[in-house]
């Protein structure tokens, strides 16, 4: 049936020639043969795109394939493939109504040709940009690694198609115009230096999986300190925490360091690091009355259990521990203090307990001691993570007077003023 169709058109083809012939005018025939291939074409290509519409509404009504079906359309891939419709069309209209052997009809052909490359090269673009977005979609992500090798194969597709433009409308065999590139390499890859080396750091970061996007990068020596929003084929692009973008060259991020807190983000723990300054002339020794109060603390009971017990069989071994106090073991402020914060850390719900966790004390300074948190959170969201770091420090800066201990602060010029102003309306009133 369809043989037999395809054999009509073009016996009416034929027919239509064979009409055309009988015009007298040379001229009026060409302009009549151009009128009917620009009439077929238009034609044809009114009639695919009624079809797509009608077929696209189909496929995106919904169902489990709605999402797919939307990503394919949208990637224009079936448009640039229909376009070959309306070229087949010109093609048999101006092999058919035109003679052989003339210019017209050659320059036609070649056209159409050289077109068809270009459309091969967009379809095959588009159908790289759907395997990559179903990609994503099917692992549910919003983007991958890939899109740099994506794009060098993109390019390397319109560079075939360029090649084969070329080469018909020279009328040269395509591995003509390959060597005389091939001769032009040394020149072009001094030329385009920049953009090779870009191209290459493209591929080795998508490839090797050092950043992705969503990840949060710190790049010192751009500015850049936020998450990665799109990964180029030559550039990367940053947002910022201010909403600012910065764009970096691929080949930086290859050169130059950078942090990448990935790895902060899987291992499901953010690290808090963070010293008190105690003021050195709070420290003391623990009296009865302090350690009987701490006692009372649910969380330093055992601890204050086993200790004590711990030095009063040492002392009740050591006589000399009655006669010196440097002979003697007691406990501290600090020390209980310390043990404070470890118990508080441990019984935290917010603070990751597979993780290291310790308080330690730092090098005193001509700023006092520095009592240094070391410990992760089990939430990585910055929100959550500031909020459970602030959380954390209000209570113990709160519960240091508890200890007797105070914190270390600089005084300002106007509370020194103060001070001695008020030390010298002392005399004064006497």
């Amino acid at each position: 049936m369809g043989g037999i169709m395809w054999q009509a058109l073009i016996d009416a083809l034929l027919g239509v020639q064979h009409a055309l012939n009988s015009i007298p005018s040379p001229l009026l025939r060409v302009l009549v043969r151009l009128a009917l291939v620009f009439a077929g074409t238009w034609a044809s290509y009114w009639v695919v795109k009624f079809l797509y519409r009608w077929l696209r509404g189909i496929l995106l009504r919904g169902g489990r394939l709605a999402g797919f079906w939307s990503i394919v359309l949208n990637s224009r891939l079936a448009p640039r493939a229909l376009q070959v419709v309306p070229l087949i069309v010109m093609g048999l209209l101006v092999g058919t109504l035109f003679p052989e052997g003339r210019p017209l009809r050659t320059g036609l052909l070649l056209l159409n040709k050289a077109y068809f490359y270009f459309i091969c090269a967009n379809v095959f673009a588009s159908a790289l940009n759907v395997t990559y977005l179903v990609g994503n979609w099917r692992r549910g992500v919003s983007a991958s690694p890939q899109k740099g090798i994506f794009q060098v194969l993109t390019l390397l597709g319109y560079l075939f198609a360029a090649v084969a433009v070329v080469a018909t409308l020279s009328g040269r065999d395509p591995t003509y115009i390959l060597s005389g590139m091939t001769a032009l390499s040394a020149v072009l890859m001094l030329v385009f230096k920049d953009s090779i080396l870009g191209l290459t750091a493209g591929v080795t970061l998508s490839g090797n999986g050092m950043i992705r996007i969503g990840d949060w990068i710190v790049v010192p020596g751009a500015n850049a300190d936020g998450e990665v929003t799109d990964i180029a084929l030559t550039t990367v692009r940053v947002r910022n925490w201010d909403n600012t973008i910065t764009t970096i060259p691929a080949y930086d991020l290859i050169s130059k360091p950078f942090v990448n807190w990935r790895g902060m983000s899987d291992s499901g723990g953010r690290r808090i690091k963070r010293a008190i300054l105690i003021d050195l002339d709070s420290v003391r020794f623990a009296d009865e009355g302090m350690i009987e109060r701490w006692k009372e603390i649910d969380l330093l009971r055992d601890y204050l259990a086993a200790r004590v017990r711990e030095v009063r069989e040492y002392n009740g071994a050591h006589p000399s521990s009655k006669v010196s106090v440097a002979n003697a073991r007691k406990l501290t402020n600090i020390g209980t203090f310390r043990a404070y914060c470890v118990a508080y850390l441990r019984a935290n719900p917010k603070i990751h307990q597979g993780m290291t966790l310790l308080v330690r004390q730092m090098d005193p300074t001509d700023r006092g001691l520095p009592l240094e948190i070391y410990c992760f959170t089990n939430d990585t969201a910055w929100e959550n993570y500031e909020a459970i770091q602030s959380d954390l420090f209000d209570h113990l800066l709160a519960i240091m007077p508890e200890f007797g201990l105070s914190c270390f602060q600089v005084t300002s010029a106007a509370a020194m003023r103060r001070g001695l102003d008020a030390a010298l309306e002392g005399p004064r009133a006497r």
